[in-house]
């Protein structure tokens, strides 16, 4: 419920600590300090995202640990929770003055204390929602400032188009540089077998989908009355209301639409090469165990026939030796065919130790591309 919340407590009262501590274990990430001066040395070296404060403390009581906490920029934000074994209205009208969020009383309550953990979150995360808005209004206006000229519009595009992952982010981010220029446009990306089509009417509107299918072929940049097709790659961008009426401004247009399709064509063809060595690595993957899985039969096949051999070898041993009894050869004779047995006997327990080899390559190999999918 809590989880992830930095608490710093302090309260010169160790028991009060220790209870704390086992009320909040596993619901939040607990700090304890036993004096305030404690707690304004640690934050030093990292801020919290809320103070449980006691306030009756010597040297430096809870109100003024409050007060140099709302005075301070860098933890003016940072909810203050105060806690208290009195429960009257002049004390909360204290801890209010003081700049408290909330009150709790001593003894503690834990499904209460946990409650105003959650409610504290939920504080931070609309504070932190608020300074995102913020930032983006102030990047908004940046950005706006940039826009102004019309080839900032190309480059704040290029710039964002590096955050895109996939092709429908890409083309909603061309369609907002479009709209920048006041003009309505359709896009459509083709990214593998994948085609995407994007207009502020929707995806895929069929109608919009045909007339992009039947332009994209129709050269790299085409105009017919209001209307302006770029075609590059895997991009086909269609202006619908180009300003025919001022012939610069509609070239300038012209380039500046020119240079963001072959930007999101370069993109797309970054995004595709990604795709495809993906999917390699996957293949790769999923190829793997297949093949240890053979190697391993393949092994046991080897140490089979091994085995199936050697007692082959030792069968025509046998054999041959009784054979010398009847084929009625001279001990020279009996000798030399031997000799050859032995000598063929060798040759393919030399084949059989080839073969090994080969499987000891292979496994290296596996090991190997094992060794490029964990780099």
């Amino acid at each position: 419920m809590t989880g992830g919340l930095r608490v710093f407590v302090v309260d010169d009262d160790q028991t009060t600590l220790y209870v704390l501590a086992g009320m909040l274990q596993g619901a939040c990430e607990l700090e304890t300090f036993s004096s305030a001066e404690a707690c304004l040395a640690r934050l030093a070296e990292v801020k919290p995202d809320l103070f449980l404060l006691d306030i009756s403390m010597p040297v430096m009581d809870g109100y003024e640990l409050c007060r140099r906490l709302k005075d301070d920029w860098e933890t003016q934000d940072i909810p203050v929770l105060f806690v208290s074994a009195y429960d009257d209205s002049e004390t909360r009208m204290l801890c209010y003055e003081a700049g408290g969020d909330d009150f709790i009383q001593k003894s503690f309550d834990r499904p209460e204390l946990l409650g105003k953990l959650k409610v504290a979150k939920r504080i931070l995360a609309e504070k932190k929602g608020l300074h995102e808005q913020a930032g983006y209004a102030q990047r908004t206006a940046m950005a706006a400032m940039v826009s102004m000229g019309e080839l900032g519009v190309v480059l704040q595009f290029l710039s964002k188009s590096f955050a895109c992952n996939t092709a429908d982010e890409l083309a909603g981010a061309l369609l907002d540089a479009m709209r920048q220029y006041d003009l309505q446009a359709a896009v459509q990306m083709r990214l593998g077998d994948e085609t995407l089509s994007l207009s502020q009417n929707g995806h895929n509107v069929p109608l919009e989908v045909s007339v992009l299918n039947h332009v994209r072929d129709s050269g790299r940049v085409f105009q017919f009355k209001s209307r302006c097709v770029f075609n590059y790659g895997r991009v086909t961008l269609m202006v619908n209301n180009m300003p025919v009426d001022d012939a610069e401004r509609s070239g300038r247009i012209r380039d500046n639409s020119a240079l963001l399709a072959e930007g999101a064509d370069a993109r797309l063809r970054a995004m595709e090469s990604d795709l495809l060595a993906q999917r390699r690595r996957d293949g790769i993957e999923k190829a793997l165990p297949r093949l240890y899985r053979t190697l391993d039969g393949v092994q046991e096949n080897y140490r089979r026939n091994c085995f199936e051999l050697t007692q082959v070898m030792i069968d025509f041993q046998e054999t041959l030796t009784k054979a010398f009894v009847h084929l009625g050869l001279m001990e020279k004779q009996e000798e030399q065919v031997s000799n050859m047995a032995n000598d063929f006997m060798l040759r393919v327990v030399g084949t059989q130790d080839a073969s090994l080899e080969i499987v000891g390559q292979l496994e290296r190999l596996a090991d190997d591309l094992k060794v490029l999918l964990k780099t």
